[in-house]
């Protein structure tokens, strides 16, 4: 049969780990530490891969990457495993317990077993514990152990000359080296075949990068975890923010990302004064029935006016004008007082009471007229000249030089100085009454700044104001009492006072508008980007810290491009290609042709790579995509799945053992026989264990071992008292030769004498019965036996040129043979002769097995020793 092969140089494990160091340096720094530790025989534990997660966040943390010195050639392979023994099966089927079916280590071991005679216990075991392509099956318990007692085996293998024990369970973690020993079955034949198998070694590079792309995954599990253990901190506030898109803060809110603009954020969130006033006011106008809040913003704005008028008028009062003003009238009175003052000193020098003409006599004076014309002398005129008239002051006639000096008093005060005196006071008292009248009360002061703190909400507004009103007052009372003029207000309240009584307008009129109105909207804008600005201030420690969670997420998002695995994919599949397939591919085909198939070309095709993994298919060549299982017959299928089998060895990278369950399964006489051929060479390299239940198969291993002069290892899985499992390292009577045969009966008949004397009559009867049939059957195995040369048992192929051994039969080697029928006669009154089982001796059986044995050994000597006739 034609193999499709494509020759290519195949990469050395050498090459290969020069050629990944070369490919190493341009990997991202995480990669290069982990190819150091893996090549150097470290183990990526949970911290290594911890240390790799961080040294992938931070590239320029301290590692130590891979290089020329960390690579060291293998010098030898690894040591291979081979099954010592299977011990103790514990509830599993119905096998027997504390059994133990052992192995050869090394070469050709054959466990014979009938039907339900346990074999297929055993073989589950191994399929489980070791590798098989068979995943689907269970191993069952025995269904008469009502204790549910764990199921458990105890199976010992060998690492290279150490020998190890291993505790098996179906449920515990298997072992690491158990693996290496690879299973083949009927099951698993059709698998091979059908499904895409993964080869069985990966080439050291290979592995590397299988270990690089799990600790790949790992990596990415514990950044994924970083990340969702960042996301599951964050408030629900900020995850599911209430502000709205369309607000400055809320837009920032919604848009958070690791370059959120943080001073932005502080700007948003601090509010000065006016700001945190204007949305107390706005709060209270969008608290309110439309109406009732236009009338209450009315009513302020007409208190805001009237302040704003009062201050003015103040501010106007007292201003440095004013001032200038009162001082001028101040000074005009003054003059006008120091004139009358001068003449009333000239006119009246020589009276005897000082400051006469004076303001204090003034008054006296206007004082006493009032009393003439209105009380004491109605209808004359002040002062009287009428001699009868007595003094308004004094009560007393007045006598001529009072009445002069009277007139002389009546023409002072009536002269122009004193008129001018008179004019300049009533014009200053005129201005201070005025001014007067403008001074406010305290409580009118405290009563203005309470308002525009508590009900407008502008404590700066109303302490300007507070302090212009005192400034202005103290300037007014500064007028009043002729201080000097103190400090001038400086800034005065008056634009804002206007300003707010503006908004207030403003605001009346927007609230009075349509909702839908542009007015109406503008300030419902402006008072909700107000409200969610001032929302932001208490989420300002949650921002700040999901703005540094984005950004070390955006850090490890990072980090996650580095966890990639398609560069090492990639980087397997390029090795695979060059170190696996062809050796592969290569090998199937010799397969192919030792176990002579040849009706149609098949091939090992390579499916695919994953995970530093190689995935192969067989397939017909002209036909890729046609199921073989379908097409070649069953023992064609059979032959196929074993070539596929056996072709995977050329991948291992140790020579450990195999194991066969029933591999001639549908096999004609030819693939039998060359399956066997087969076997016995592998036998050869590595430990070989073939489960079988077919004597025909059995022989051929034997006679295939023979031929090629290598030793064969028989045991037998056999039913003892309906209980199956039971070991013997032996064959089976049916397969054995008679001379294997009669060392049986030998060695059965030495382990009864000691009780032989002690068995009652019937117990003699049954066991020298058994006796005498056994050395029926091995005398007829002797036949057999000596007929062997020619043809042998379960062979259908002649060999004449062997019938001269068959000449060495004489007449008395018949005589012996028929004498020992006759005594061992199944009908035991057939002849005289016969053995009677109630009366023989074990003596008498000894005797038969060595009359026996004396006669093989001189048909074998004979046969040996036979000359070959020359054909002239």
């Amino acid at each position: 049969m034609s193999v499709a092969t494509t020759p290519s140089a195949p990469l050395t494990e050498k090459a290969a780990l020069a050629d990944l160091l070369a490919w190493a340096e341009k990997r991202p720094a995480w990669q290069k530490d982990a190819l150091r530790r893996l090549v150097t025989g470290a183990t990526l534990d949970d911290q290594a891969i911890a240390e790799l997660t961080e040294l992938c966040l931070d590239p320029a943390r301290a590692h130590t990457p891979i290089s020329q010195s960390h690579i060291v050639a293998e010098t030898s392979a690894a040591e291979p495993i081979s099954l010592v023994s299977i011990k103790n099966p514990t509830a599993i089927n119905a096998l027997a317990s504390q059994q133990e079916l052992s192995f050869e280590p090394s070469g050709l071991t054959v466990i014979y077993g009938d039907n339900g005679s346990g074999k297929s216990g055993y073989v589950r075991v191994l399929k489980h514990a070791c590798r098989s392509r068979d995943e689907k099956f269970a191993i069952h318990r025995d269904l008469e152990d009502k204790t549910d007692t764990p199921q458990s085996a105890e199976i010992c293998f060998t690492r290279g000359v150490n020998t190890e024990q291993f505790n098996w369970t179906p449920d515990g973690e298997p072992h690491g080296d158990l693996p290496s020993v690879s299973i083949f079955d009927s099951r698993s034949a059709s698998i091979h075949v059908e499904s895409t198998n993964e080869v069985a070694y990966i080439p050291r590079p290979m592995r590397l990068l299988e270990a690089l792309a799990d600790a790949s995954d790992r990596i990415k599990t514990a950044l994924d975890g970083k990340i969702a253990t960042l996301k599951s901190q964050v408030p629900l506030a900020i995850s599911n923010p209430s502000q709205s898109r369309e607000t400055a803060a809320g837009s920032y809110v919604f848009g958070l990302s690791a370059k959120s603009n943080i001073p932005q954020l502080d700007k948003l969130a601090a509010f000065t004064d006016q700001e945190t006033a204007r949305l107390t006011t706005l709060e209270a106008d969008f608290a309110q029935d439309p109406k009732r809040a236009v009338a209450r913003l009315d009513n302020q704005r007409g208190e805001v006016e009237r302040i704003q008028t009062t201050l003015q008028t103040l501010i106007g009062a007292t201003s440095a004008a004013a001032f200038v003003e009162i001082n001028a009238l101040r000074k005009t009175h003054g003059d006008a007082v120091e004139a009358a003052s001068l003449a009333s000193q000239q006119l009246f020098s020589a009276s005897l009471l000082p400051e006469v003409g004076q303001a204090a006599w003034q008054k006296l004076w206007e004082a006493a007229r009032t009393y003439a014309d209105t009380v004491a002398y109605p209808g004359k005129t002040f002062p009287s000249s009428e001699p009868d008239t007595l003094c308004v002051l004094c009560q007393q006639p007045l006598g001529a030089d009072a009445m002069v000096r009277q007139q002389t008093f009546e023409s002072f005060v009536k002269s122009s100085t004193k008129a001018d005196e008179a004019t300049a006071r009533a014009k200053l008292d005129a201005a201070l009454t005025q001014l007067k009248g403008r001074m406010l009360r305290l409580g009118d002061v405290l009563k203005s700044g309470k308002f525009l703190a508590t009900e407008i909400g502008d404590a700066a507004l109303a302490q300007q104001v507070r302090r212009a009103f005192v400034v202005v007052l103290w300037r007014l009372r500064a007028m009043v009492r002729a201080y000097g003029e103190p400090k001038p207000l400086g800034a005065d309240p008056l634009q804002a006072l206007t300003a707010l009584a503006t908004d207030l307008k403003t605001r009346a009129a927007q609230l009075s508008a349509d909702t839908q109105s542009d007015d109406y909207q503008k300030l419902k804008s402006e008072y909700l980007e107000l409200k969610e600005r001032a929302a932001l201030a208490p989420l300002l420690p949650d921002i700040k810290a999901q703005i540094a969670r984005l950004k070390e997420i955006e850090s490890i998002n990072t980090a996650l491009k580095a966890t990639a695995k398609k560069p090492i994919t990639d980087k397997n599949k390029e090795l695979s290609d060059r170190m696996v397939t062809d050796a592969l591919r290569g090998r199937f085909a010799r397969e192919i042709g030792k176990l002579k198939l040849s009706r149609m070309p098949v091939e090992l095709r390579k499916e695919k790579d994953r995970q530093a993994v190689s995935y192969f298919r067989v397939a017909l060549v002209e036909n890729p995509n046609a199921k073989v299982g379908e097409i070649f017959s069953e023992g064609e299928h059979r032959c196929v799945a074993l070539a596929a089998f056996l072709a995977e060895l050329v991948t291992a990278q140790r020579y450990s053992g195999i194991v066969f369950d029933d591999p001639m399964s549908s096999l004609d006489h030819i693939h039998r026989g060359a399956v066997a051929s087969r076997l016995v060479e592998e036998a050869e390299h590595r430990q070989v264990v073939v489960f079988t239940h077919d004597l025909v198969f059995l022989y051929e291993l034997r006679r295939e071992a023979e031929k090629a002069n290598w030793p064969i290892a028989f045991r037998n899985v056999r039913r003892q008292q309906d209980k199956p499992g039971y070991i013997e390292n032996e064959l089976p009577d049916k397969a054995k030769s008679g001379l294997e045969m009669c060392n049986a009966l030998r060695s059965s008949l030495k382990a009864a004498k000691p009780g032989f004397d002690k068995l009652t009559d019937t117990q003699r009867t049954i066991f020298c019965k058994g006796t005498i049939g056994q050395l029926r059957d091995a005398w007829e195995q002797a036949i057999s036996d000596y007929i062997r040369p020619v043809l042998e048992r379960f062979d259908n192929k002649v060999k004449p040129t062997s019938m001269f051994k068959l000449g060495i039969l004489t007449e008395d080697d018949v005589k012996r043979v028929m004498a020992a029928q006759s005594r061992l006669s199944e009908d035991l009154h057939s002849s005289a002769q016969a053995l009677n089982p109630e009366a023989v001796s074990l003596d008498d059986l000894i005797n038969e097995v060595k009359a026996l044995e004396g006669w093989i050994q001189s048909i074998r000597d004979r046969q040996k020793n036979a000359v070959k006739p020359t054909l002239n």
